[in-house]
């Protein structure tokens, strides 16, 4: 057959194949340009097939549908290189539609740009013989423009992308192929030879194979939905073709009496054969290609919503790579997100905590630029071949390779790159498809805004929680860690050290606020680099830190105090300059379980070692064990007897006997109140400096009825609200005076709470249980003990044994249930005796 028609009806059938396929897809700008190119190859084909069969309504009338096929077929492909550029449209480029749409026109009236062939019989059979004039070569230069406008964009795109660049290899192939078919038509040796339409489908072959290399599509699609129920058409009217004859034979001679009706049994065997055959073949197309398709949208809608139900960083990581290992059979996922600082990617999360995470890319990395810029997943095998691999460091090329990663998804939101999924390779070294492709990229595009939300939130959570000059944590946060560790570790150790500047007021006079600055943060500095991940550090207050030792004992954690302190003392011991004032600090510890019960106790504890520390001469480091000293033996008592008082003992005498002048009940209640709780707070096994403590802070626990009125103070009867409400603010009124005595602010703690009760009802905080201090408490029951047998103008004094059973009774109401019984029991046992007046003695007795 001379007319070689069974070269255009050939490429008609594979154009329309893939024009079958590729309209059952799901289309990006890209493919549509690919099914545009299609449908004119299929005009171009189509239009040569019938001209050289001769079909109706003529030759001409075929001849002018394929030209005008092959015409559009520039713009498409004109388009189509465009679009897989990612270029811009141009206003330009509607103008080459309209002048190749008018150059087809003119031609199908005229044939001044390429007339119809000549038709030569030969041997019976037609010979096509085309003539070229100058409208040819006209037409030749309008395509040779919008050629040559495509081969521009082609070396702009390659030049500006080089990980790209490979992927427009086989575009330009398939264009040099579709020039080179054409120029081969005016050869005589080739003439009445399609050698144009060998050379399209040579060139739709190469466009296919660079849709592929870039995962545009699905390589399924070739026997897609639309392509198996054409080929169940076809099938059922091939059988119903050849197997009609022998139906009926058989008809005629088995069943004679269905006569002339048997065309209609036949067409009704053939419908169910049909419908058979439809049902067979929808339920494998749904196997084959829905079902991943539903599983994979699944997964996706539950990881969507899983990670955005949570802020939690560690936990989205985790989702991350879940989903991945759910759905794809990879032997490693790694999740690689941007540093704090934005100088690089390190891996932040894996499966298995014992991967080697130890990957860095520097945010100049060629990895990271080709990622910003495309934006799409990265192929090593790809990036290999490419100059920028070339440029990494080899350590860098090591450690990839060492990680055996194939493909690196990017998590990029709003154009920024958040971070990296790295994967190695499948199981059984498949390759990664379409389907994996778009699995990845819609995992990447949920992850992306997951990450940056969650680490949006940590950062925030990290400025809410640390202090802004030293980036330790703050007071709050830390009181809420020291809470969570106590909670985590019921039957193990925890120990807080109190570190306090020793005179930084007068370094701020010496040197300034701004030299002040950078001393906190040098000791912030020696803090974090001195503890580390062994524990917590906080800046507790202006010049106070506070440090959480989980596990540890009170002796680990001095050695640690030591340490630090004597790396302070060498802070600016080489700058003369700021030698004037040698840098100390004082320091209190104390432990769970040794020296406290409750977070609260503990730290006031280790308060209250620090000022034990100020008051000592400061510069050192005390351990405190709840005011007890394991192994020694109660301190004598001759100590108490002699009425020894601190080196403040003026102070307090100076404000004791202000209140003398004033009320004289006051004076010798407070000086009771001392005996009581002080013989208490031995018998509780405290420390001398505790029940030093404890009795200066009953001495003054009164100071401030000095600002309540005389007759208030003195009225005979019982005190109405209103003076009762006025009675109640002495509390205040103490801490107000003592607060002023920074040497003295040390009682303020016990002297606040005199007035608490256990149950949660007394004054003025309202604290309940053993929030309250322990030398609060113990000043509670002495202060209620001596209200109770004292005489006072609006009472009789009771009998002691009175007052004791009262104090037994609110045991766990008002008083500690450990401090009332055991207090009780020393009165009784005569180790504390009940000071009382001649009044009231004559008055117990009566």
């Amino acid at each position: 057959m001379n007319s070689f028609a069974y070269i255009p009806i050939t490429a008609l059938c594979c154009y329309l194949f893939l024009l079958l396929a590729f309209l059952a897809a799901k289309r990006t700008k890209v493919t549509n340009d690919f099914v545009f190119m299609l449908i004119c190859c299929v005009l171009w084909t189509g239009g040569s097939f019938f001209m050289r069969r001769l079909y109706w309504p003529s030759p001409q009338f075929w001849y002018h549908i394929s030209i005008c096929g092959l015409i559009l077929l520039a713009y498409a492909f004109f388009i189509f290189v465009r679009d897989f550029s990612s270029t811009k449209p141009r206003r330009l480029d509607l103008l080459w539609l309209i002048l190749l749409s008018a150059v087809a026109v003119v031609n199908i009236f005229t044939g001044w740009f390429l007339a119809p062939p000549e038709i030569v019989m030969q041997n019976g059979e037609p010979i096509f013989v085309y003539h070229t004039s100058l409208g040819f070569i006209a037409l030749a230069a309008i395509l040779l423009i919008v050629i040559s406008r495509m081969v521009i964009i082609i070396a702009h795109f390659s030049h500006r992308d080089e990980v790209k660049r490979r992927a427009f290899t086989p575009v330009f192939a398939g264009l040099v192929a579709l020039v080179a078919g054409h120029l081969a038509l005016m050869l005589p040796q080739l003439a009445g030879f399609p050698i144009d339409i060998v050379s399209s489908v040579a060139f739709v072959i190469c466009l296919f194979y660079a849709l592929y290399r870039r995962r545009l599509f699905k390589l399924t699609l070739l026997v897609s939905k639309g392509v198996c129920y054409l080929a169940t058409g076809i099938l059922s009217l091939a059988i119903f073709l050849n197997l009609v004859q022998p139906m009926r034979s058989f008809i005629e001679l088995h069943i004679p009496a269905v006569g002339e009706n048997d065309i209609i049994y036949i067409a009704i065997l053939f419908s169910f054969i049909t419908v058979m055959i439809y049902a067979a073949m929808k339920r494998f197309v749904d196997s084959v290609f829905i079902k991943d398709e539903i599983a994979r949208a699944q997964v996706l809608h539950a990881f969507s919503a899983s990670v955005a139900r949570s802020l939690e960083f560690s936990e989205i990581m985790e989702e991350i790579v879940a989903v991945i290992k759910r759905t794809l059979p990879v032997r490693k996922v790694y999740v690689c997100v941007e540093s704090n600082d934005g100088s690089c990617y390190k891996i932040a999360h894996s499966e298995n905590p014992l991967d080697d995470c130890r990957l860095r890319l520097d945010v100049d990395n060629p990895i990271i630029g080709v990622l910003r810029e495309s934006g799409e997943c990265l192929f090593m095998e790809e990036f290999r071949c490419l100059s920028a691999y070339k440029s990494m460091w080899d350590e860098e090329k090591r450690e990839i390779s060492q990680l055996g990663i194939e493909c690196i998804v990017p998590l990029c939101d709003d154009g920024a790159l958040v971070g990296m999924v790295l994967l190695t390779e499948k199981e059984r070294s498949a390759n990664y498809t379409y389907d994996d492709i778009t699995f990845l990229t819609s995992v990447g595009s949920i992850g992306s805004i997951a990450v940056k939300n969650s680490r949006l939130y940590e950062r925030a959570r990290l400025e809410a929680c640390t202090d802004e000059l030293t980036g330790l944590l703050n007071r709050k946060y830390f009181l809420e860690t020291l809470q969570r560790e106590f909670e985590g570790r019921k039957e193990r150790s925890l120990a807080l050290v109190i570190l306090n500047l020793d005179d930084f007021k007068l370094y701020n006079q010496l040197y300034g606020n701004r030299e002040g600055d950078i001393l906190i943060c040098k000791v912030a500095d020696i803090l974090r680099a001195t503890v580390g991940s062994n524990g917590h550090v906080a800046r507790y207050s202006g010049k106070e830190f506070a440090i959480i030792l989980p596990d540890y004992d009170l002796y680990g954690a001095k050695s640690m105090a030591e340490i630090i302190r004597a790396q302070v003392a060498d802070i600016n011991r080489d700058n003369p300059v700021l030698a004037l004032k040698p840098v100390t600090m004082s320091g209190g510890i104390c432990a769970i379980p040794y020296g406290a019960s409750t977070p609260k106790e503990l730290v006031e504890n280790a308060d209250m070692a620090v000022y034990q520390v100020k008051r000592a001469g400061k510069n050192a480091i005390r351990l405190s064990t709840g005011g007890t000293s394991p192994g020694d033996a109660a301190p004598p008592k001759e100590a108490h007897r002699s009425d020894v008082y601190s080196e403040y003992a003026s102070t307090i005498y100076a404000l004791t006997a202000a209140i003398d002048t004033k009320d004289h009940y006051t004076f010798s209640h407070s000086k009771n109140v001392a005996y009581y709780a002080a013989e208490l707070a031995y018998a509780c096994n405290m420390n001398e400096d505790m029940v030093e403590i404890v009795r200066e802070a009953a001495l003054l626990h009164d100071i401030g009825k000095i600002g309540i009125n005389e007759q208030i103070l003195n009225k005979p009867g019982y005190l109405t609200d209103p003076e009762y409400q006025s009675m109640k603010n002495h509390v205040e009124n103490s801490v107000g005076i003592i607060k002023h005595l920074p040497s003295l602010d040390y009682v303020i703690p016990a002297v606040i709470g005199h007035h608490e009760r256990y149950d949660g009802r007394g004054y003025p905080r309202g604290l309940t249980g053993e929030d309250i201090p322990i030398l609060a408490r113990i000043l509670c029951v002495a202060d209620s003990f001596d209200a109770m047998v004292s005489h006072r103008p609006y009472k009789r004094p009771y009998p002691v044994e009175h007052a004791l059973r009262e104090i037994e009774s609110q045991a766990g109401l008002q008083f500690d249930p450990k401090l009332a019984p055991l207090f009780v029991r020393l009165v009784r046992e005569g180790k504390i005796t009940p000071i009382l007046t001649d009044i009231e003695l004559k008055i117990v007795n009566k």
